[in-house]
Order: C-alpha cells, then structure tokens, then sequence
C-alpha cells in the first residue's frame, strides 16, 4: 500500500553535565520572573539557548 517517506528529525540530547545546567537555570527563571527582574530572564533564556545551541552544532557535526 502506502509507504510512510516522511523524514524525521533525529532526536537531540543534552550531555548529563549541560541537562544539569539546563535543569537549574530553567528553576530560575519563575523565581526572577516573580520579582520582576526581566534582564535577569533575559540573561538566563540567552544562556539556555546558547547551550542548546552548542549540542545542534555537535550533533550536525557528527552527523556530517
């Protein structure tokens, strides 16, 4: 019949050190959210990404 060609993306994980990171600025975020302090989300948002960004970069690199 019909054959699923739909890719899928690979699922990307965080290494236990940077899931551990991630985990406790995540924490974070409500605490300063609740005392209004934005630059303070800010920083920690920029932070997570940058870190999510780094396990992309290695994950593409390993792949190509």
């Amino acid at each position: 019949m019909g054959k699923n060609n739909t890719k899928k993306e690979e699922e990307i994980t965080l290494s236990k050190k940077d899931q551990k990171k991630v985990f406790k600025l995540t924490a974070m975020i409500p605490y300063h959210e609740g005392r209004r302090n934005d630059a303070e989300v800010a920083k920690i948002k920029e932070q997570v990404e940058s870190i999510w960004q780094k396990t992309k970069e290695a994950a593409w690199a390993m792949n190509n």
